[in-house]
């Protein structure tokens, strides 16, 4: 589900093969993050210490020059008395048994069911994921305590939780010492008076524990990045979940109105971003000072959530639930206070010949064949804003997404990068000479373009599977290989890995000049 792709110039020296099986973590890695503020009990470990750093910044790993030369926004002062994002990273080494998980009481996936059922079975099967994804994690709130203290993982009594390491590195995205959000997409809603509100998404991502299996092949624990040759492969019962907030409010969108509002240390709230004369590169030392950091506030917009499950054609069950403050206004637990938007689990390939965005034909009134959307809730959205705009001919995406793509689309091109930091573009949008979009050709076309993109973005692509297809670049894969390696729909693992690619590569580079982002970065 995301939105945007990420590039900085290139230039510079590339990536070296060596880089592939990665180097230790520098001095000040023994500990990853810092304590709970206030006395909190969760100042204790749990599964909060480990090799790697919690957030941007993180005073803990100075020492290790990640943050040289850089302006400093991103450190709690020293009155700071509220909470400390410390990053959840103990990665089981045995892969944990199967539990026995609520939704597998539902079958949205079945073939033959009618529209109105597969819609009650997405329903049922939605709420079950998200009841599960809550046990242990939301008690404050649903307790009607303090909702800052919500989402921790640290000590988890039900479950251990993880997050993913190393979305820390990269100065305009990279964590927030309060909540451990990382800033995604600018969001621009069109209101209804026709005025144009231009926002930021932050957002926070979590594994469950069969998921942090996979990810702990990947990022070990003595501090190294294990880079997989073959596709990943996520097991059965994966579960991630998502937090999705926004610097809108609901003096903005009204539907944002009654939900779970959290401090931030953010960014410009309408986005900034790099701003040298034109074929420039920013340096982190210059975006650090276009971008500096300060508490602000941010408002729960999206909640996605991904599941790992064999009775799906994909693999994965994708859902988006959205804010629905006005109508779930009554609900004791403020993260209850959301409505599913829908859920989807293959991306409704069109037939030969036909367009994406054509098809299948009128959605709205026949429904899709493998996904469900719940049109009531995007029309409260819509009252509005044109945030209830869902993705390519309405196939599900939430209102932090593109309109080009859809949930499945977008994820299944999360890949491992290759020896130049590079990874498959998830969205397409061919430009002409000017720089305007053009919207008759690439991805979710509305003509037959050159090339014909809808083939390669909306194909039925099985789970740990390479990308690939018309208008997609090959990898240079330091052992040769010429097929990306697939991170099972995972973007947020092919982010981490492009950024740990990054910090070893500017180790190398410093002497050459400023450190300058080289990789291309998915939104989410």
């Amino acid at each position: 589900m995301s939105r945007m792709k990420w590039m900085f110039a290139l230039g510079g020296v590339v990536a070296s093969a060596a880089l592939w099986a990665c180097a230790t973590m520098g001095q000040g890695g023994a500990e990853g993050g810092g304590q709970q503020g206030g006395g909190d009990p969760l100042t204790q470990a749990g599964t909060c210490a480990g090799p790697y750093p919690s957030y941007w910044q993180d005073p803990k790993f100075t020492s290790t020059g990640m943050w040289q030369g850089q302006q400093i926004s991103n450190q709690p002062p020293a009155d700071w008395k509220g909470p400390i994002f410390r990053l959840s990273q103990k990665y089981p080494e045995a892969l944990p048994p199967e539990e026995n998980v609520p939704w597998k009481a539902f079958n949205p996936f079945k073939a033959g069911l009618s529209q109105e059922d597969k819609r009650k079975q997405a329903y049922e099967y939605s709420w079950a994921v998200l009841r599960y994804i809550q046990e242990g994690n939301v008690d404050q709130g649903a307790s009607g305590g303090d909702i800052e203290k919500d989402w921790t993982l640290c000590n988890n009594p039900v479950r251990s939780w993880v997050h993913i390491p190393f979305q820390t590195y990269e100065p305009l995205g990279g964590r927030e010492f309060i909540h451990g959000l990382t800033r995604e997409a600018p969001v621009t809603f069109t209101m209804k008076n026709g005025t144009q509100l231009k926002s930021t998404v932050w957002a926070v991502g979590f594994y469950n524990p069969r998921a942090a299996y996979t990810l702990g092949q990947t990022w070990r624990p003595d501090g190294k990045a294990v880079f997989p040759t073959s596709n990943v492969a996520f097991p059965e019962g994966a579960v991630i979940g998502k937090l999705l907030f926004t610097t809108a409010t609901d003096k903005d969108i009204p539907i944002l109105s009654n939900m779970p509002v959290w401090k931030a240390n953010i960014s410009d709230p309408a986005f900034c971003g790099c701003s040298l004369p034109k074929g420039q590169a920013c340096s982190f030392q210059q975006l650090s000072q276009m971008c500096p950091r300060s508490e602000g506030q941010v408002t729960l917009m999206q909640l996605d959530i991904a599941v790992r499950d064999a009775r799906s054609p994909s693999g994965w069950a994708y859902g988006t639930f959205v804010a629905d403050g006005q109508v779930k206004a009554g609900e004791k637990n403020p993260w209850n206070r959301l409505s599913t938007l829908g859920l989807m689990w293959g991306n409704d390939v069109p037939p030969a010949g036909q367009l994406a965005i054509a098809y299948p034909a009128d959605p709205r009134k026949n429904g899709f064949a493998q996904e469900v959307v719940e049109w009531e809730v995007a029309d409260r959205w819509n009252a509005t804003t044109d945030g209830g705009h869902l993705g390519c001919n309405s196939r599900l995406d939430g209102p932090a997404d593109s309109t080009r793509s859809s949930c499945l689309s977008c994820h299944m091109t999360g890949s491992v990068p290759d020896k130049n930091r590079k990874v498959p573009a998830f969205i397409v949008t061919p430009t002409d000479s000017s720089g305007k979009p053009i919207a008759t050709e690439g991805q979710c076309a509305q003509a037959p373009g050159q090339p014909d993109l809808d083939a390669t973005y909306f194909a039925e692509l099985p789970c740990s599977t390479p990308f690939s297809g018309t208008g997609v670049a090959k990898p240079q894969y330091p052992n040769g290989s010429t097929q990306w390696v697939s991170t099972d729909f995972s973007l947020q693992l092919s982010i981490s890995m492009v950024q740990w690619m990054e910090w070893q590569a500017d180790q190398v580079e410093e002497a050459n000049g400023p450190r300058i982002m080289q990789g291309v970065l998915p939104g989410r």
